[in-house]
């Protein structure tokens, strides 16, 4: 694909300016800084980040899992998101007056909280992922779903080609700093890895929601992840 190869002489050139000051505070600094350093516009979430390749900053040491996407889940036509938090967040810690529904949820292997185990269940006859619920090991409930095919084509548009861009960190008189220092390209295999790799417990989902008892404040969305050691698994590594 010649648009790596486009990407990879842009990536060399900002590897050679050294430190390079963040445009912005926070964690997002690195990745907006990468940005408007190629002369790139913030955009919507739908499509590939640069020439139609989708662009995944780290820090050159972090071990956390990258976010593939973010994808809204549905529950027989009603707010899957409103049904979740009023009926399964719980207070914060030393905040009573906060609730949360913050949890990392697998096929398999779920940490029960107050007696509340959520698994996902990849059904292949109705060709759906399905969010379970259960309470003391007894199933209760299908909390959401997400279609196959929207899974699919969010997979195909934004990360048909990916790029992930490692770099470092410094501090200096308050100010921070990147140097970056590293690229690798990758082609997404396949839908059916993506789904295999559930069943493997090595995708997963992340909620996180906070509001008060009876009002939804902050919805970040609901994001599928995967272990950084399995990125392989779901795309075929190429060398531009």
């Amino acid at each position: 694909m010649k648009n790596f190869a486009i990407l990879r002489k842009k990536f060399q050139k900002i590897k050679s300016m050294g430190l390079i000051e963040s445009l912005r505070k926070g964690s997002t600094g690195i990745g907006y800084t990468f940005e408007c350093l190629l002369n790139k516009k913030e955009d919507a979430e739908t499509i590939p980040d640069f020439l139609g390749i989708e662009l995944k900053t780290k820090l050159g040491y972090s071990k956390s899992p990258l976010t593939l996407f973010h994808c809204i889940p549905k529950r027989n036509g009603n707010s899957a998101i409103q049904y979740i938090f009023k009926r399964f967040s719980y207070k914060k810690i030393n905040d009573k007056s906060t609730y949360i529904f913050c949890r990392e949820i697998y096929k398999s292997n779920n940490k029960k909280i107050f007696n509340y185990t959520f698994k996902l269940y990849v059904d292949y006859y109705s060709e759906q992922i399905i969010l379970k619920v259960y309470y003391n090991d007894f199933f209760l409930d299908n909390v959401c779903y997400w279609d196959f095919r929207e899974l699919e084509r969010k997979l195909k548009i934004k990360l048909k080609y990916l790029a992930i861009i490692h770099a470092y960190p410094y501090k200096i008189n308050d100010r921070l700093y990147y140097k970056y220092l590293k690229m690798n390209t990758y082609k997404l295999k396949g839908f059916s890895e993506f789904l295999k790799l559930i069943n493997e417990d090595k995708i997963y989902i992340v909620f996180y929601l906070k509001g008060t008892q009876n009002h939804l404040k902050e919805n970040h969305g609901v994001a599928f992840r995967i272990k950084n050691e399995y990125i392989e698994e779901l795309f075929t590594k190429l060398y531009y």
